[in-house]
């Protein structure tokens, strides 16, 4: 194999800056929810494969002339990188205290920690999923990519370094070893580990490898015209299809993450030794200009959609949308000009290496130092007045019995199940997933004054539904199986269905609706009584309803007026297709939304307490609520036991 270290790389080529711009352009419309950006995030795999590239080329070029330094190396990325996170860390830091609960900005802070020191991948494996509900409220979610880079960046040089210094036509085999051994790891590791797969440098360092071997010239150059423009080509429409086709429910990064990557390749190597004239679109003025502010421009996007979307609990309009981009761009020209270009500026009134050195961990070090101020001084919760900060202490009002009651795996046997209430064989069984967990306990409490008692069946991310699965709880079928073989081999009872089935008839339909309509029907046959509850109304995109109000409460509203935009098409179909599933088998159907909802706005305080503990599951209070109003006259008819208090079971 030829010394890839001797290779021709060339100059600047603008059609890499158009590559940028396709892939800034396509994670800003993917965070802005644009409908037609669904796999907007493989922007971020494009920005992987130019890295690769653009760093290799570089080391590659200087190592060839003799010119390589560690030192120059490091200094050329602190320019690049530093100045422009620092910025826009310490606005983003600045609005997070302004505007964050206490708990949140601790996990805030936290998280500008990891930023700081160049772990954010590592620390969002640790405590989200980029696809999860709650990720969307991380301003600094973004920052995991640069972590994945800077790790890179630390690794790959060194690497480069040794094998040119001691087995320099080794490097090739290298290069394709490290890139093999990463792709099968991502494609493996994937369907038992995906959040670890999507943000841990081993299974994504091909990627970045994708951008080397094109550097170090491991593969042929185009052998003709006609390559050139069908490579061009062909890498495009890769990459569009990806950004088009693609959505959060894509496994990724896995065998899927191929497509942007080799589309990305493809561009890239089309003008390797010559040129396409496919690349003039990767050259198109204004693409060109995204790309240059593609850093800037992916700072701060995020932050900004973050807030955006904490002030207003709700999906952003299209006005809101426009304006958030028009504000993005011209923060990212203003720090592109002001502070990006002055730092990676050379020769007369640069910056020198020692004043980078310097300045750069100290940026760094105040962000980290202001970190751990916030997280000692708890939150600064002496921000906002005491009513506040007890309407967002409702992320607490969850089942006090969820950790011993409470499947959190599927994994309890019928045996080990929790009985609630009096000292009674139970006539009342909550059969769910974790949307049972509350009624469980607030069940009990109203069984106990009544001599009768309760068995909570709940686990987690497992509805009552015969036959469902799916990977993440690929035990729920099982599970499902062995609770249903004892319930129908018991003395008849009440058994009430609670799900999350606004999420499993829109994820899962073909699963969920024969499997709820199997356990039903099975329930029945064993002659117990049935009670079906319809959907929570929830608020996916939010923080988390208590956060929502009492952010509502912090800017002078009324928690009574809270309220949230709920799909009332979309619940009222699930909850016509369960009333009539119930009714067909002689079950019982109860709605819960006509407690909580008026039309397409859903209340979520009332009688002074919040309805939830996060963004779909309610809190004992709303339980209470619901059970008062709904359940209790259905199991127990009689009249309410005399000298009890209106609002306690």
């Amino acid at each position: 194999m030829p010394n890839p270290f001797a290779a021709n790389v060339g100059g600047y080529r603008p059609d890499l800056d158009g590559l940028r711009g396709i892939a800034v352009a396509a994670v800003v419309a993917y965070h802005l929810e644009l409908p037609f950006a669904t796999g907007g995030f493989v922007g971020v795999d494009v920005f992987f494969v130019l890295s690769g590239y653009l760093i290799t080329r570089l080391i590659a070029e200087e190592m060839r002339s003799g010119a390589f330094s560690l030192a120059r190396f490091y200094e050329r990325r602190i320019r690049r990188i530093v100045p422009a996170m620092v910025f826009v860390c310490a606005c983003t830091t600045a609005m997070a205290i302004a505007f964050l609960l206490p708990d949140e900005l601790k996990r805030y802070s936290s998280s500008l920690i990891a930023a700081a020191f160049s772990y954010s991948n590592v620390w969002f494996f640790d405590n989200s999923g980029y696809f999860d509900p709650g990720s969307g409220t991380q301003p600094l979610l973004h920052t995991w990519s640069l972590g994945i880079e800077e790790q890179f960046y630390i690794v790959f040089p060194l690497l480069l370094l040794a094998v040119f210094r001691w087995r320099p036509r080794a490097l090739g085999t290298v290069i394709w070893l490290a890139f093999a051994a990463s792709l099968v790891a991502s494609v493996v590791l994937l369907p038992e580990h995906p959040a670890a797969t999507f943000y841990l440098l081993h299974t994504r360092a091909w990627e970045l490898l994708t951008g080397s071997i094109l550097a170090l010239g491991l593969l042929p150059r185009p052998a003709s015209q006609a390559q050139r423009e069908i490579a061009v080509a062909a890498g495009i429409v890769a990459i569009a299809v990806a950004v088009f086709g693609f959505t959060s429910k894509t496994p990724f990064p896995g065998a899927s993450a191929l497509l942007p990557c080799i589309g990305t390749a493809l561009a890239i190597w089309a003008s390797e030794g010559g040129e396409a004239a496919g690349s003039r679109f990767l050259k198109f003025r204004p693409l060109m200009f995204l790309g240059l502010i593609s850093y800037s421009l992916y700072l701060w996007h995020w932050p900004l959609i973050v807030f955006s979307k904490l002030a207003t609990s709700e999906h952003l309009a299209w006005t809101e949308q426009v304006s958030l981009a028009v504000v993005m761009v011209g923060l990212a020209i203003f720090t592109w000009h002001f502070v990006e270009q002055p730092f990676r500026r050379r020769g007369a009134g640069a910056f020198s290496r020692r004043a980078i050195f310097a300045s750069g961990p100290l940026g760094l070090g105040a962000l980290a130092a202001s970190a751990w101020a916030l997280i000692a001084l708890g939150g600064i919760p002496e921000r906002f007045p005491e009513t506040v900060l007890q309407i967002a202490a409702a992320r607490e009002d969850a089942s006090p019995l969820r950790e011993k009651c409470h499947s959190h795996a599927g994994s309890k046997s019928f045996d080990d199940t929790c009985v609630l209430g009096d000292d009674v064989a139970p006539s009342v069984i909550v059969y769910g997933d974790s949307h049972g967990a509350e009624f469980s306990a607030v069940l009990g409490e109203f069984a106990k004054p009544r001599h009768a008692s309760v068995r909570q069946i709940t686990a987690s991310g497992c509805p009552p539904a015969s036959g469902f699965t799916y990977a993440r709880r690929s035990a729920c079928s099982e599970y499902n199986d062995r609770m249903l073989e004892r319930l129908t081999s018991i003395a008849p009872s009440t058994v009430v269905l609670a799900s999350y089935s606004l999420t499993w008839s829109r994820e899962f339909p073909d699963q969920f609706w024969p499997g709820i309509e199997r356990t039903i029907i099975a329930l029945r046959g064993a002659g117990h009584r049935v009670i079906v509850l319809g959907p929570v109304p929830d608020l996916p995109s939010a923080s988390g309803i208590p956060a929502a109000v009492a952010r509502w409460a912090a800017l002078g509203g009324d928690p009574s007026d809270y309220s949230f935009e709920q799909h009332d098409d979309e619940i009222h179909d699930v909850e016509a297709r369960l009333s009539t599933i119930a009714t067909a088998q002689g079950a019982i159907f109860l709605p819960i939304s006509q407690e909580i909802c008026s039309g397409s706005r859903c209340k979520a305080y009332q009688d002074g307490a919040v309805l939830y503990f996060d963004n779909n599951h309610l809190s004992m209070s709303g339980a209470q609520l619901i059970a008062s109003r709904l359940l209790v006259p259905v199991i127990w008819p009689e009249p309410e036991l005399s000298g009890m208090h209106a609002s306690a079971p």
